[in-house]
């Protein structure tokens, strides 16, 4: 899995849900239906900022490898940060699906809000998953996040959550990764960015 240096963060980066689900419509009129289907994820659109020229090659080295070995960066809160959740955040016990998750090791009061994100790592892969609604760590540290989309993998006792610095991984998508070399010699990429689970 491939890696961004560190010391660069994004220009702007967009995110949006791949839904599976759909609408339907009856052909000779009547309700319309929502149709929901497993398997929901995100995706994300990236730009970075002009890199100098060294800087530049390790980039676009990195996105190269990134079309067949996958990437994962961090998904920047620019919005500000989400508390002080803590390091040590595990999945408390075992969840087969579902919209809620179980979570010990936070800091006692610690206050999930609607529209944090987080990603739970499942056999070293993150899956993101935004919180859809309120709620607030009692004295031991534990927490219920209900959660979007669906859980896309079962999880175990000890599985880890990242709330302070969620992560999306997965593969560079279609024809979009690309860069320039602009005459002031610095490179400009972008490249879209979709969970692979």
């Amino acid at each position: 899995m491939i890696e961004f240096p560190a010391e660069y963060g994004p220009q702007s980066f967009s995110m949006a849900l791949v839904d599976f689900g759909g609408i339907m419509r009856p052909a000779l009129g009547g309700a319309v239906t929502r149709v929901n289907r497993l398997g929901n994820r995100y995706r994300c659109d990236v730009s970075m900022p002009p890199l100098e020229l060294d800087d530049g090659r390790v980039f676009v080295s990195r996105l190269i490898r990134a079309k067949s070995e996958g990437l994962r960066m961090e998904i920047p809160l620019t919005l500000g940060k989400q508390g002080v959740p803590g390091v040590t955040a595990t999945v408390d016990g075992a969840v087969a699906g579902g919209t809620s998750l179980p979570v010990k090791g936070v800091n006692a009061g610690w206050v999930a809000k609607e529209g944090y994100w987080l990603s739970i790592v499942k056999s070293g892969q993150h899956y993101v998953h935004n919180i859809a609604a309120l709620a607030t760590a009692d004295v031991t540290g534990d927490i219920v996040l209900t959660i979007t989309p669906e859980l896309r993998v079962p999880l175990v006792d000890g599985d880890v959550v990242h709330l302070a610095k969620p992560m999306i991984e997965g593969f560079v998508d279609g024809d979009s990764g690309a860069w320039e070399w602009s005459l002031a010699h610095h490179a400009m990429i972008s490249f879209a960015l979709e969970e692979a689970g």
